[in-house]
């Protein structure tokens, strides 16, 4: 959907023109996330900050294209897809026993350092 011209520019493809519209009806379902009957344009210049009527908007996807990698329409109530993130590994940590003669709270107090140049 986001290829949105023919090579050389000779017009819009079918696939960007279905895909305007499949946004266009899933922005209008979602009233959470309109002002009235307006919904957030997210054309690159706009890049969702403003609203515009269901034909303004199409008219500026069809003009500017979509924010570049707006895969998930959050502005408009998408639930974010787990697939586009990869959570990073985090590594397991084994408690180990504390060491003889480890008092809690035992520690040097931050700020009576002496700073060598």
């Amino acid at each position: 959907m986001y290829n949105k011209n023919f090579l050389g520019r000779a017009g819009l493809t079918p696939d960007f023109e279905d895909g305007v519209k499949t946004f266009i009806q899933w922005a209008k379902a979602q009233h959470r996330h309109m002002d009235g009957q307006k919904i957030r344009c997210p054309c690159r210049k706009w890049k969702n900050t403003k609203f515009g009527t269901p034909d303004e908007v199409s008219y500026h996807l069809c003009m500017r294209e979509f924010i570049p990698k707006y895969y998930n329409w959050t502005s408009h109530g998408e639930n974010i897809v787990q697939d586009y993130f990869e959570a990073p590994s985090i590594p397991q940590v084994l408690e180990e026993p504390t060491p003889a003669g480890h008092v809690e709270g035992n520690y040097p107090q931050w700020g009576n350092e002496q700073h060598l140049d």
